[in-house]
């Protein structure tokens, strides 16, 4: 026909139709009468298709060309009500076309079907596909306000722990530079055996959080090579066993330590501490006992979080932390307050404070404190002697009653602070209160920063003038409150 009008019309001008030159909203529409396993087929064709159905098949009501959409892809959340399913982590395992890896990903594995999620997991880390996070939570928890799942419902991963030893040999395939294991799972190996999985080498940061396994005979020993061959700069220790493992650390890169294990004893975490010059930060809710470290310990520690007892105990250590800056004092190593109150181990932590003049951040537990009218009664007193200390924070507690009396008791704790300059509060849900005159301190201003809700707030009390700014941070609104009295510059 072409000919018959005297002219040759080239091919070029009506190109195939293929699936790869389909706009994205095209595709849409054919994904949709496709069952997940025919969808994985299509996705291997070429990188754009890969790119619209592995989107389609985890997000499938979000709109694969926004931005938002491609960034929630790389951060995989599996298992729960709020998490996606396990079959689709096959959609993951074969997709191909993100060339960066996957940022986050978190599997809370069921009680119900715990061996075939672990199964699913295990060939995707199987495919090499690299993963900057890696988040494991085991079915069985002993999460604080859970009920316990029943005795009966993990008599699968009992009797199939296998699986773990599977999952656990392909993990280093993601060069995984975050690991997480979380909560207990209750398998049982032969004394004599033990895990011989290749070690992961590319930690910066591990947590693990009750999950006793990884510590027991069979896993000890990968634990450990895990850890010594890591660059690790962040370790997080919560309720396990870890008296036999601190001697066989060695950590050179270490910044970050947090060790909430109740049963550990402070003579067995001092050694460690001497060992590691290199931490900056450290949070220890462990046994008190009377051991110190040794002189000149932990020269770049800048934040210290523990106890009064613990606190006071290794601030008296000579010549240690010379750089420490910021104390947070818990009122317990538990979420529970005791009784009686910690009141005299409180003011003996300030007077320890104060022999160290680079302290100029405190972080205690005033809410807890002030439930009563103990607090205040305490003589005598050594907040006078903190004249390093120029910021506060105060955060209401779990313990503690957000009543107007319990926030009178407190503004008139701050007050005993002679030299504060700045004030933050977490967790009020009023705080009008504490933009007192009572509070203002000797240069004739405070800024109270209120965290976590969202308030609008404004004051004028006489001479004084304030001023209000909102910025909003993670969902939540910061709000930065500055009083000045008098005239502000």
């Amino acid at each position: 026909m072409a000919h018959a009008y005297g002219r040759q019309i080239s091919v070029e001008a009506f190109p195939s139709v293929t699936l790869n030159n389909l706009p994205n909203e095209l595709l849409l529409l054919i994904f949709q009468d496709l069952d997940p396993s025919s969808l994985i087929s299509v996705s291997c064709l070429c990188r754009r298709i890969n790119a619209v159905a592995t989107t389609y098949l985890l997000f499938p009501k979000t709109d694969c060309n926004d931005a938002l959409a491609q960034l929630r892809v790389n951060s995989l959340s599996f298992g729960l009500s709020n998490g996606l399913s396990f079959n689709s982590v096959a959609g993951v395992r074969l997709s191909f076309s993100m060339k960066q890896p996957i940022e986050f990903f978190s599997c809370h594995f069921s009680a119900a079907d715990c061996i075939r999620e672990m199964e699913q997991v295990e060939r995707l880390f199987e495919t090499g596909r690299m993963i900057e996070c890696v988040d494991l939570r085991f079915p069985r928890g002993s999460l604080l306000f859970l009920e316990p799942e029943p005795e009966t419902s993990m008599t699968e991963c009992e009797l199939n722990s296998p699986a773990v030893v599977r999952l656990f040999q392909q993990l280093h395939h993601t060069k995984c530079r975050s690991f997480g294991a979380y909560d207990v799972l209750p398998v049982e190996y032969d004394d004599s055996a033990r895990f011989c999985g290749p070690v992961v080498s590319t930690l910066k940061y591990i947590s693990i959080s009750r999950t006793p396994f990884l510590l027991t005979d069979f896993f000890c020993e990968w634990t450990i090579s895990t850890m010594n061959s890591s660059p690790l700069r962040d370790v997080t220790l919560e309720d396990v066993d870890i008296q036999q493992l601190l001697p066989l650390l060695s950590l050179p890169f270490l910044q970050k330590l947090d060790i909430r294990c109740l049963d550990l004893p402070l003579s067995d975490i001092t050694p460690f501490l001497a060992r590691h010059p290199t931490i900056e930060s450290l949070m220890l809710r462990i046994l008190f006992d009377d051991t110190s470290l040794a002189p000149n310990s932990l020269p770049q520690l800048r934040d210290f979080s523990s106890t009064a007892e613990c606190l006071s105990q290794l601030l008296s250590s000579p010549g240690s932390m010379p750089q420490l800056q910021n104390v947070t004092c818990y009122i317990s190593t538990s979420f529970l307050s005791p009784s009686p109150l910690p009141t005299d181990a409180i003011q003996t932590l300030f007077r320890h404070i104060a022999l160290h003049s680079t302290i100029t951040i405190l972080d205690i537990p005033l809410s807890d404190l002030n439930a009563s009218e103990e607090w205040l009664s305490v003589d005598p007193r050594s907040e006078h002697l903190l004249t390093e200390v120029n910021s506060l924070y105060v955060t209401l507690s779990m313990n503690a009653r957000d009543e107007s009396v319990v926030r009178e008791r407190i503004i008139e704790s701050i007050a005993l602070f002679p030299k504060l300059e700045t004030l933050t509060l977490f967790g009020w849900a009023q705080c009008e209160e504490f933009a007192s005159k009572d509070l203002f301190g000797p240069y004739g201003y405070l800024r109270i920063y209120h965290l976590g809700y969202r308030v609008s707030m404004d004051y004028v009390y006489g001479g004084a003038t304030s001023a209000l700014s909102t910025t909003s941070i993670y969902g939540q609104h910061n709000i930065t409150m500055m009083y000045r009295l008098g005239t502000c510059d």
